[in-house]
């Protein structure tokens, strides 16, 4: 059974003592979504009582986490139900995102809109100037906010998500086996949660974006390194030892180039940001950013290296579509700089290779949240966790 994307299951409320904490975490996802905005709609969408959910959103308004829009006057049907929403008293989210270039820390609503943010240009980097850093711009986030529910990390792959251990990342200053999540958890009194960074993303898609309803898909995100995130079954895809799936280091060539993963033709030898790049800047003589080179006019050259660009992006894709089988394909970061003309490009594609013909037609979509994806996908690392019930009840 399934609407809209989420599971029958997953919206049911459970009526029973010890679920009090998962009734009120679920109510308040659908109010923060948007997906229950009154009583009755709650009620008939989670299950539950009628009296158990005026309850929790008696309970919620007292606590100042929701409130209750003003009623509004309609010519056609008279006064509208009064609309539950979040408040602007509710706690924060803090996120701190760790890519190769830079350091950036977040302050969102629950609902992910971001309030604040900071960041830091890497120039040289050790694990200690790493964590300084890390402590740097989140320090500035929090001093100016107090409510803060808890911080969530999104990191750079391979990240052992179970110990919160940023493990060997490649092209990365020779950083290795920082303890982040440790750290974190000593300086500041606040839960902590910890992810890689693609699959902060595919979170916050899921929960409020592109793939909200969708219970399986797949993120894409490319810059200068190619990376993803997987949504199975409505939730983000871990091994049992904490690892995440690495689209980039998909081998599109077994005869290619070395990777400094040491494996062959990586795809993101070939398909990175940067690469492609330097590219189409040395085929046409341009020095034009990347964005710019997708609506040139009459440059077959640069025409010529996107469509292979799309092409190598699609042999990987495949390979990892016959694997999980998704609904959706959804692009982040650098993908948001394409013209439409190549996502139909690589939709096309990928539907014409894909393993199971006979099924539906998988659509390719740009993140809902662009470029800041992986950036409010570390606060939706909190998030999640209060909409599970493990955080504020």
């Amino acid at each position: 059974e399934k609407e809209e994307g989420i599971s029958m299951e997953q919206r049911r409320g459970k009526n029973s003592i010890s679920s009090k904490r998962y009734n009120r975490g679920l109510v308040l996802r659908l109010i923060a979504s948007g997906e229950g905005t009154s009583r009755i709609e709650l009620s008939r969408t989670t299950k539950l009582a009628k009296m158990t959910v005026t309850n929790i959103v008696s309970e919620f308004l007292d606590s100042g986490l929701i409130e209750e829009s003003e009623e509004e006057l309609t010519e056609a049907c008279g006064r509208n139900p009064r609309k539950l929403q979040l408040s602007d008293r509710a706690p924060k989210a803090a996120g701190l995102l760790i890519f190769r270039d830079r350091i950036e820390a977040v302050l969102c609503t629950l609902d992910l809109k971001i309030l604040d943010s900071r960041h830091i240009y890497f120039q040289e980097l050790t694990r200690e100037k790493l964590l300084e850093d890390a402590f740097q711009v989140l320090d500035q986030i929090l001093e100016k906010e107090q409510n803060i529910l808890g911080i969530g990390a999104a990191v750079i792959g391979p990240v052992d998500t179970r110990e919160g251990i940023l493990l060997n990342p490649p092209r990365f200053y020779g950083i290795e086996n920082v303890r982040l999540l440790e750290a974190l958890k000593a300086r500041y009194p606040y839960p902590v949660y910890l992810d890689h960074d693609n699959n902060s993303a595919a979170l916050a898609e899921k929960l409020y974006g592109a793939g909200r309803d969708c219970q399986d898909f797949l993120f894409l995100g490319i810059s200068n390194g190619i990376g993803s995130g997987v949504i199975s079954r409505g939730e983000v895809y871990h091994s049992s030892r904490g690892l995440s799936p690495e689209i980039g280091h998909v081998s599109i060539d077994c005869a290619g180039p070395l990777c400094s993963c040491g494996s062959r033709g990586c795809l993101e030898l070939y398909a990175n940001t940067h690469v492609v790049l330097e590219k189409l800047r040395s085929a046409t003589g341009l020095t034009c950013g990347f964005e710019e080179f997708f609506h040139l006019k009459d440059q077959e050259k640069a025409e010529e290296i996107l469509c292979q660009m799309i092409r190598d992006i699609s042999a990987a894709l495949v390979s990892a579509m016959n694997l999980f089988n998704p609904e959706l394909i959804v692009l982040g970061h650098d993908c948001m700089d394409w013209s439409e003309m190549y996502v139909r490009q690589l939709e096309q594609l990928i539907n014409e290779q894909k393993m199971a013909q006979g099924q539906e037609r998988i659509p390719v979509r740009k993140a809902y949240f662009g470029k800041n994806a992986q950036l409010v996908g570390a606060a939706a690392n909190v998030a999640d966790q209060a909409f599970r019930g493990n955080l504020l009840f």
